[in-house]
């Protein structure tokens, strides 16, 4: 599987002035036509950067897996350091009952989980994870503390994304090992925050505060991601364009086994404010604009993707979620 496409390119819709189009699409999807294929083609060259949260990562994850496969950085948030050492660990020790050579299979096994950066206040980062990351015989992993306490774990890591051309930022190299390069524009780069849904309330609504706050200096390439659902921000005035793998029933007809990705139940939350209009073409209960999304109000929860391209185009900036599809 491979990720999706994540572009922004100028059209002009029968009626309109010319207008950015942003297109959203899946990260665990598998990419069959020409189209997608040439868009896939010019993804690769950018950056896709993974950030773990502090939420435990749950044990042969095939979701956690393809994000940490698909991604060129990858960026432990304070305590996401201890969870992703946690299950580097319990997939090391789920794996020696399948191998004779149990010490060189739990070493490589641990070694494919190395994170190249871990970031934050460092007040949740355990004292023996601190010691093995920075003690790692064939990895330079940084670790970084901002103690700033105006900022949340998932702020310093974005801001670290965010860093100016002078700054560099360690990337994995095709060889598993670690090598540093100069950034390319935070506008050009996607990134992946997995962990953020679950556990507590709080940190939930913090990881969503993070859309608010940063999804336009990433293009809106932000995407929210657990085993369970995903999210991500509508932007105002602007058309939108979201391909997601499974749409009406297709997921009853895949051929391949272990098939994963997003939807087909998805809605549309209006979490920051009012939006006052929205229409929408693609889903089972498409809005036309004519009411509002709002608490108190209409909610569009529980909808349904019934075609491949689901268009949006919102008056205020909306949440977007979808649930994750596994097909086994």
């Amino acid at each position: 599987m491979s990720i999706g496409d994540s572009t922004t390119k100028d059209s002009k819709d029968e009626g309109d002035d010319d207008t950015s189009i942003i297109t959203f699409s899946s990260i665990l999807s598998k990419k069959d036509d020409e189209k997608e294929q040439e868009i896939e083609s010019e993804i690769e060259q950018e950056e896709t950067v993974l950030i773990i949260l502090n939420y435990p990562i749950p044990e042969l994850s095939p979701i956690f897996h393809h994000i940490w496969e698909s991604s060129t950085i990858r960026i432990a948030a304070d305590g996401g350091a201890n969870r992703l050492y946690d299950y580097s660990k319990s997939m090391s020790k789920s794996k020696l009952g399948r191998s004779s050579k149990k010490e060189e299979n739990e070493k490589e096994e641990e070694d494919l989980y190395i994170p190249n950066r871990i970031r934050g206040d460092l007040d949740s980062l355990k004292p023996n994870v601190r010691s093995y990351y920075e003690n790692h015989p064939t990895h330079n992993v940084i670790i970084e503390k901002d103690a700033c306490q105006d900022t949340n774990d998932l702020d310093k890591a974005l801001q670290v994304v965010c860093c100016s051309d002078d700054d560099d930022l360690t990337t994995t190299d095709d060889d598993g090992g670690h090598s540093r390069h100069r950034l390319v524009d935070s506008y050009s780069r996607r990134v992946i925050i997995y962990g953020a849904f679950g556990g507590r309330f709080d940190q939930e609504m913090a990881s969503f505060a993070a859309l608010y706050k940063w999804s336009s200096k990433f293009n809106y390439q932000l995407y929210l991601y657990s085993d369970e659902t995903c999210a991500f921000l509508i932007p105002a005035n602007i058309h939108c364009h979201i391909r997601l793998p499974y749409h009406e029933n297709n997921n009853n007809n895949l051929e391949e086994e272990n098939m994963f990705g997003e939807g087909p139940t998805c809605g549309l939350i209006p979490l920051g404010c009012r939006c006052e209009s929205i229409i929408t073409t693609g889903l089972k209960w498409d809005l036309d604009g004519s009411m509002p999304l709002e608490f108190g109000g209409l909610v569009s929860s529980s909808n349904h993707i019934m075609e491949p391209i689901v268009k949006i185009f919102a008056s205020h900036p909306i949440i977007f979620t979808a649930e994750i599809c596994t097909k086994k």
